[in-house]
């Protein structure tokens, strides 16, 4: 049996993100694939409680979300409570109150968002220069901003908020897999 692999998509995207375009591209076969799909007046917790519902019997669940999405996908794990599920973060939303970018945020989804301060169990894809989020608190010692925990990696990129050269840290994401993946 294939491993799942579920992929959340950020703000104004769809089930025809890119970067879930590219993982297929990339993994080809290797998982059957899934997306949860949202939009600006969606109700997230229904969203993941249906993800959850339906992965149950899944004791191992590849989740990847991107920016937004990424917050959701940390708010699956969390309600699966599955210590074997591989979570990974990509221009992460971890904070709202990190966010630098001038454009209004859609109010409906503030509510919905975790305020993540400690991640763990996760590889974070982050970037310095990331123009909508500050990302520079992630690779900070200073532990007032943010605790890591110690089984999450970070993986710092030079890039922006949407990761337009993403198709290059792919290998690095597939390595996490595989370092991750149980056996079955």
């Amino acid at each position: 049996m294939k491993p799942n692999l579920l992929y959340i998509h950020g703000l104004g995207s769809d089930r025809h993100s890119r970067k879930f375009i590219n993982l297929k591209d990339y993994f080809k076969d290797q998982f059957e694939y899934d997306f949860l799909e949202w939009n600006n007046d969606s109700d997230i917790k229904v969203l993941i409680e249906d993800k959850h519902n339906q992965y149950k019997n899944n004791n191992q669940l590849i989740i990847v979300g991107d920016s937004t999405g990424a917050n959701f996908a940390y708010q699956l794990r969390e309600m699966r409570n599955e210590e074997n599920d591989i979570l990974i973060l990509t221009s992460p939303l971890l904070d709202i109150d990190k966010r630098i970018a001038n454009f209004d945020f859609p109010g409906f989804i503030l509510p919905q968002l975790m305020k993540i301060q400690h991640p763990k169990n996760a590889l974070i894809i982050a970037s310095k220069t990331d123009e909508i989020l500050n990302q520079k608190y992630l690779f900070t010692s200073d532990k007032n901003f943010i605790s890591v925990h110690e089984t999450t990696e970070i993986l710092e990129i030079k890039d922006n908020h949407r990761l337009l050269h993403f198709d290059n840290v792919i290998p690095a994401i597939s390595n996490y897999i595989k370092s991750k993946l149980k056996e079955q």
